[in-house]
């Protein structure tokens, strides 16, 4: 979608966007395939990022290998949704779904307005030199240190 389009993610509610509207407004940054931690006895607790994506996550195509069927394949996989979008704090403040749960902007380099998926690759998961899922990986030995406040733009 052009930027002359129209701009559905600045007039609608993420509650009234269309399937293929939802869909387009992620911007295949991946950060939400990779691994959090967080102390299972404290729903308080911060969630911790690290750099281990996600078995089904396919850094090439900068996609889930499987989306579809993703929920199946990988239990605790985020399910990502308008009426929970509020609960996903740990997104990167970056995340078109968590910028527009707050009504706000999304970033100028954003896929829906430069017209380009390659424009959101600063910005993803390739930025972090992922390491992919596997039984003997210790999801401790790579945590990142995430930003909450970077500025946007």
């Amino acid at each position: 979608m052009k930027k002359n389009d129209t701009q559905f993610w600045e007039t609608k509610q993420l509650g009234e966007l269309s399937h293929d509207e939802w869909e387009a407004l992620c911007d295949g940054c991946g950060l939400c395939c990779l691994h959090k931690l967080q102390d299972e006895d404290d729903d308080n607790a911060p969630v911790l990022m690290t750099r281990v994506a996600c078995h089904c996550y396919d850094i090439n195509a900068s996609q889930c290998s499987d989306y579809e069927n993703r929920h199946i394949k990988v239990p605790g996989c985020t399910a990502l949704t308008a009426k929970r979008a509020g609960e996903f704090d740990w997104l990167p403040i970056t995340c078109a779904y968590r910028l527009r749960h707050h009504n706000l902007p999304l970033p100028s380099w954003h896929p829906l307005i430069t017209g380009s998926k390659e424009s959101v690759r600063p910005y993803n998961l390739h930025a972090l030199n992922p390491v992919m899922e596997t039984k003997d990986i210790d999801l401790e030995d790579y945590l990142i240190e995430t930003k909450p406040n970077l500025v946007v733009d």
